[in-house]
């Protein structure tokens, strides 16, 4: 069981102001519970747990010069901040 003092620890650790700790413990104990279950988990074999791909596999990379001023094609946003294009 999850106690107070624990998530007010927790909340120091990661620098939360909680003015209601009490509230987060059911959460906690949730995801507690669910990480138990993960750890319950059998595989039959090692190869389920990763696929490992080799060099040859992975595609080229490949730099292609962006041939306009980038500059050119920024708009200006409010207080003469730039908003870049979406990259694809």
């Amino acid at each position: 069981m999850v106690e107070k003092k624990e998530i007010e620890h927790l909340a120091d650790l990661v620098k939360v102001n909680l003015s209601e700790p009490e509230k987060y413990i059911k959460q906690v104990e949730q995801i507690l519970n669910y990480f138990d279950r993960l750890d319950k988990v059998e595989f039959q074999s090692d190869e389920t747990l990763g696929i490992q791909i080799t060099t040859e596999d992975l595609r080229e990379d490949i730099h292609i010069q962006y041939g306009d001023s980038l500059i050119e094609h920024l708009k200006k946003d409010q207080n003469n901040f730039i908003r870049a294009p979406k990259m694809v």
